[in-house]
């Protein structure tokens, strides 16, 4: 189905090829993730299978790039479209319809279907992705999350026999996440469905596939079946690649086993006597032995009997004053004066705490971001920032105060350089350290060495690292990110979360990774339908199932496996220590 013969690409204005060498082969039927650290050429190659480039990117090309036997640079490029639909990482780079019928329906029509067929294939489409409620909804009303599911639904609504999706689920809530990448399985087994899928959330998406291809720097270093990949640890350690939480568990307790699911870990420990498994309990990982992964030098790995493990951490307290910083009661809010978005909101929020906002998509967690920010304002109720109402505040008076990141990084860029959109705040705020502030900002990024490189040429997650540190920049007091871990490898969200921890500003972020607010929020909030339905320590809400399953999250792998043992526990680390009596007050050898 695709046949990728020594592929070489550079982007128009770059002196240095994307793409170099790629050689790839793709089965009819196969289900391949596609995955690699940041930066690294993935979104490019999927742009190749459907002629975008070079036909629309200009840049030279070299190489040979065939899908179903036509060579794409000498084909039509609406011909290639019919055969691979691409699913962009960006939703608001492929959404150009009012309402959500119109957006699904637009590729069918064109390809000439009757009415009646449009009319059911809008239907199917929707449903498969959850959205069939919001047919006839305006798309600009929609969350993150579900543009993402309106524009897999646009590809699906044309069954093509190539399906290419560039982190389509980054945006999603867990639970609509395990929906999809089901339904999108489905596809692939009943009607053999080619899927080559790009994504950072392998952890999370591994036992779905059948294929693991790994990138770096424009290159393909590793291709392997999802059912070995993991043999090969040091490969995603040294890479920054999340690992999932079944497999690390396993290696950590030295056992010779890759599960790829919570059933499946719990039938390899019910299997193996991981304690005689282990000839040297010394072997056995002493976690807090180990640095962070971006600690060690070149990313190298730490090694235990062939085996490679990271540090979890467990976040800090931090020192609180009493006074709220930010103070909500009863915030009504919406979008359309008959249709509220938030329903009743009391929340404070003390200064030095780091808050994860949760919940399903469509949940109102962005549109409460915007009001701590004085974007939105209220229906009803109030909102108090540095105890002043927002109500008739601009949002320009907390310029250098408040620090905004959106979800999409794109609508913040408009320099061009990196080094100019860290520059932009502290010039406006006329600032003395200016380059001082600039260098910091973007090497707490991984960005300094993009200081010269325009925004828009950047990948995703480089342009939100970007986004990120022309905020830094201005140091605010209060920070806001909307899904920030959106397109980062293990690496690099590791180094943004370190940093916001370490500077000990107030954080609220947006996330649908349980595993980073544990690790890095001091408290999380869970919302539902505008709501908040559960506030507390990491700890408490994950124990709280109800209000997890009522927002469309569940609880991390080791998490579940602590619970089927026995054991409180809520990484892997806790887990590994009880598990062989390295914490003997928490658990009798």
């Amino acid at each position: 189905m695709i046949e990728i013969k020594d592929l070489w690409y550079t982007y128009p204005g770059r002196s240095e090829p994307t793409l170099k060498g790629i050689n790839l082969t793709v089965e009819k039927g196969e289900f391949v993730l596609l995955t690699g650290p940041t930066g690294c050429g993935k979104s490019t190659l999927l742009k190749t299978l459907n002629g975008i480039i070079p036909h629309e990117s200009g840049g030279i090309f070299s190489g040979s790039v065939k899908v179903k036997g036509l060579e794409t640079v000498d084909s039509n490029q609406m011909e290639i479209s019919k055969e691979v639909g691409l699913v962009f990482q960006n939703p608001d780079d492929q959404i150009f319809s009012t309402t959500v019928e119109d957006e699904v329906a637009f590729g069918p029509e064109n390809l000439c279907f009757e009415p009646k067929e449009i009319d059911r294939k809008i239907g199917e489409a929707l449903e498969i992705v959850g959205m069939a409620d919001h047919r006839l909804a305006s798309t600009n009303a929609l969350s993150g999350g579900q543009k993402q599911r309106i524009c897999i639904a646009s590809m699906l609504a044309m069954m093509p026999e190539i399906l290419a999706m560039d982190e389509p689920v980054s945006q999603m809530d867990p639970m609509g996440t395990r929906e999809v990448l089901n339904t999108v399985r489905e596809l692939n087994r009943k009607l053999k469905t080619t899927i080559l899928l790009v994504e950072h959330r392998l952890h999370e998406l591994a036992s779905f596939v059948d294929r693991i291809v790994i990138m770096d720097d424009g290159k393909i270093i590793f291709d392997q079946p999802a059912s070995k990949a993991f043999d090969y640890l040091e490969v995603f350690y040294r890479l920054g690649l999340r690992i999932p939480e079944p497999v690390e568990l396993c290696h950590s307790l030295g056992i010779k086993a890759s599960p790829l699911s919570v059933k499946g870990a719990i039938a390899v420990l019910n299997r193996e006597n991981f304690k005689e498994n282990i000839k040297d309990p010394q072997n056995i990982l002493n976690v807090e032995e180990i640095p962070s992964i971006h600690a060690l030098d070149n990313l190298s790995t730490h090694v235990v009997d062939n085996h490679s493990i990271y540090e979890i951490k467990t976040p800090s307290k931090p020192a609180l004053d009493n006074s709220p910083i930010i103070s909500i009661q009863d915030l009504w809010s919406g979008y359309e004066k008959n249709k509220m978005v938030l329903k009743g909101i009391n929340l404070e929020i003390n200064k030095g705490e780091r808050v994860a906002i949760m919940g399903t998509n469509g949940s109102g967690k962005s549109t409460l971001l915007l009001h701590l920010a004085a974007i939105l304002k209220p229906h009803k109720g109030n909102v108090k920032v540095f105890g002043e109402d927002t109500r008739p505040k601009n949002p320009y008076s907390f310029a250098g105060r408040v620090g905004f990141v959106f979800q999409n990084p794109d609508l913040m860029l408009f320099c061009d350089s990196a080094e100019e959109e860290a520059r932009f705040g502290p010039v406006q705020l006329k600032y003395n350290d200016i380059e001082e502030r600039v260098r910091e900002s973007l090497e707490a990024m991984s960005i300094l060495h993009l200081k010269h490189d325009h925004p828009q040429a950047l990948s995703r997650g480089q342009r939100l690292r970007t986004a990120v540190a022309s905020v830094l920049s201005i140091n605010p007091e209060i920070i806001l990110l909307d899904e920030p871990t959106t397109g980062q490898d293990r690496v690099n969200i590791e180094q943004m979360m370190d940093f916001f921890k370490n500077n000990n500003s107030t954080m609220v972020f947006c996330t649908h990774d349980i595993e980073v607010a544990m690790s890095y929020a001091t408290r999380i909030l869970v919302m539902n339908e505008g709501q908040i339905i559960a506030d507390g320590k990491g700890k408490e809400v994950i124990k709280d199932v109800e209000s997890l399953r009522k927002a469309s999250l569940t609880q991390p792998p080791v998490v579940k496996i602590a619970n089927h043992l026995g054991i409180d526990a809520f990484s892997v680390k806790e887990l590994v220590e009880m598990l062989t009596c390295r914490n003997p007050e928490a658990m009798k050898c």
